[in-house]
């Protein structure tokens, strides 16, 4: 029904076929959820997609949209997690296989303002065991195994936030959450070609996310600079 111009459109681009009626929330969210099942689980970014979750908060922000309550540029922006932030419908693994189906009852901060500000969280994504933790000697250390990089699947996108970067090259999420300690912004950005922005310690709220981690957002590179940093800090700030 869409084509590849949609998946690769900006955010803001998106946003302006929402309010003009071009699309719905439901179906842009059903249309990268398509894409996260048929690309994103090729790479091995996907660890857990969430259909019943995006879906109902997808029809959420189209109801907002037609009764006038506009929350704001990710009002009804389908996107992905890193799969060591807390999110209500979907285990969070933290990539460790002992954790594969551990259920944290709660959503993360960043989901919760994420959430409040309209956006649709579509899948949990791919991270390296303990976000690195455990050190970046074996890419395979991961729940879903190496995850490709969209330019040559044979190589790794590297970590930690291996299936956000991924995942936003790809075009399968408009955006996405990682996380950064030390290069896991910088490595998966520089090796796939988007824009990763590592917000000052501090600035977002860390509750429900592996400790010792600060948060980043992968955005698509298409998107205007000052456009990028003004999303994030209004929708995520503390």
């Amino acid at each position: 029904m869409f084509d590849e111009d949609l998946a690769f459109s900006s955010i803001a681009g998106l946003a302006t076929m929402l309010r003009s009626k071009d699309i719905s929330a439901v179906e842009l969210t059903q249309f990268y959820l398509d894409r996260l099942q048929r690309i994103g689980c090729a790479l091995n970014a996907v660890v857990t997609l969430m259909p019943e979750v995006a879906l109902r908060d997808a029809a959420r922000a189209d109801n907002d949209l037609r009764a006038g309550l506009d929350r704001g540029p990710l009002h009804g922006i389908p996107y992905g997690m890193e799969d060591i932030v807390a999110a209500i419908g979907a285990p969070t693994t933290w990539g460790a296989e002992p954790f594969r189906d551990r259920i944290i009852p709660q959503d993360a901060n960043v989901v919760r303002k994420l959430r409040e500000a309209g956006a649709v969280l579509s899948a949990k994504l791919a991270t390296i065991e303990i976000a690195g933790g455990m050190g970046y000697n074996n890419p395979n250390a991961c729940l879903t195994g190496a995850c490709g990089n969209p330019w040559n699947p044979e190589t790794w996108t590297s970590g930690s936030s291996s299936g956000s970067a991924a995942a936003v090259a790809a075009a399968c999420v408009p955006f996405a959450i990682g996380s950064d300690t030390s290069g896991s912004i910088l490595f998966p950005a520089a090796f796939t070609g988007t824009a990763g922005l590592r917000a000052t310690f501090g600035r977002v709220g860390r509750s429900g996310v592996m400790t010792l981690l600060g948060l980043k957002i992968e955005v698509r590179h298409r998107q205007p600079e000052g456009h990028r940093m003004s999303l994030w800090k209004n929708t995520t700030s503390t």
